[in-house]
């Protein structure tokens, strides 16, 4: 399909970096909305020499022109149409740009340090085998335990890059904040399948199947406004739990083969397939020696929590360092297992069952 450009305020003067910022339906609260133009246009002219901002309206229906000022000191935004679930949206804009290099991040985060990719810069330019990399990515805080509870797995996941750190992979460069050389995404995205759930997933494969590597900028902070109730984090988990499914069945060619070359990558991809199949056989294993003998039960139930614990406290040795900013992170820590459980049981099984009902209705209309 092929998606029409234009500009609803052009302001790119410089031409080392773009940060793209696509958005949908996201003018409803205008108060907010023109807010975070402001807080974008900010951004940019605290780097005017280095970099540009660039929003992308992908095809939203509630007129977000109408808060588009022609005061925008740097700020630029961009329409595409008709919507192109952010991939054809970003690969429509990113054809259209000059620029060295390409951030992505979201509506809704804040980016910290920018100064600090004078040196990513030098990075990126040692070495024409190194795609990009990907900021540290931290919530938002407050006190409302759904948000302490995503501080402490964020800071968790960071903690798992430093697994890579020498391979030079990732199984996931976050949309909400990461970097690439332009010519290297432009390839990408026009290789991409178009699947949204899980894009910037398989963005990062496609790289590192055509040998790419990346690496850790943590230096540079992207602050993600966090889910705020346990049924808003049970839906975002949904979306992400379904790209994973999606982007594992797409791509399981290459996760078979970096499995087979025992690499970091497909021994991640293996624990992940292990914890899924985990999340979704336990229960019902539990449920079943419960009803068999409840002392049993019971020892399954220690047996599980406890490895649970290990392999939480496993990750947080490689990478302490990413959890200096938590308090009392260390007791938490000893819960974290059973709070994952109780997010993660339910958004499987929603997941899976809700995919195969899929397959199934399609098959029966055929």
């Amino acid at each position: 399909m092929s998606y029409s450009l234009s500009w609803l305020h052009q302001n790119t003067q410089a031409n080392k970096t773009a940060i793209l910022v696509p958005f949908f339906n996201e003018a409803g609260n205008g108060t907010h909305f023109k807010q975070r133009l402001a807080y974008f246009d900010t951004l940019a002219s605290s780097l005017p020499a280095e970099i540009d901002i660039i929003l992308i309206d992908d095809g939203s229906s509630d007129n977000p022109q109408q808060y588009v000022s022609a005061h925008y000191q740097r700020l630029s935004v961009a329409s595409v149409s008709p919507n192109g679930q952010k991939i054809g949206a970003l690969q429509r804009t990113i054809e259209a740009l000059d620029h060295e290099y390409i951030i992505f991040t979201d509506f809704d985060t804040e980016l910290e340090n920018l100064a600090q990719l004078t040196h990513t810069y030098s990075k990126l330019a040692a070495d024409e085998n190194c795609m990009g990399c990907y900021f540290k990515m931290m919530p938002i805080a407050n006190s409302k335990p759904v948000v302490q509870f995503q501080l402490l797995e964020y800071a968790l996941e960071r903690a798992a890059y430093h697994f890579n750190a020498n391979e030079g992979s990732v199984p996931i460069m976050p949309g909400a904040g990461c970097l690439y050389k332009r010519p290297i995404i432009e390839a990408l995205l026009a290789r991409h399948s178009g699947l949204r759930s899980g894009e910037d997933r398989e963005t990062c494969l496609l790289g590192i199947e055509q040998g790419y590597t990346v690496f850790y900028e943590a230096e540079v902070v992207a602050m993600t406004a966090p889910p705020q109730s346990f049924w808003a984090l049970y839906q975002q988990r949904v979306r992400w739990s379904r790209g994973f499914i999606e982007v594992a069945i797409n791509k399981s060619d290459f996760y078979g083969q970096q499995m087979r070359k025992k690499t970091v990558l497909g021994r991640r991809h293996l624990l992940d397939i292990i914890s899924v199949s985990t999340f979704l056989i336990a229960p019902l294993l539990l449920l079943f020696l419960f009803l068999l003998n409840e002392t049993v039960g019971w020892g399954f139930l220690g047996v599980w929590s406890l490895i649970g614990i290990i392999e939480t406290y496993a990750v947080y040795r490689v990478a302490k360092q990413e959890f200096k900013q938590l308090p009392q992170h260390r007791w938490q820590l000893v819960l974290m297992p059973f709070a994952r459980l109780l997010l993660e049981v339910p958004t499987w099984w929603s997941v899976s069952s809700a995919m195969i009902w899929q397959k199934l209705r399609s098959r029966s209309t055929v």
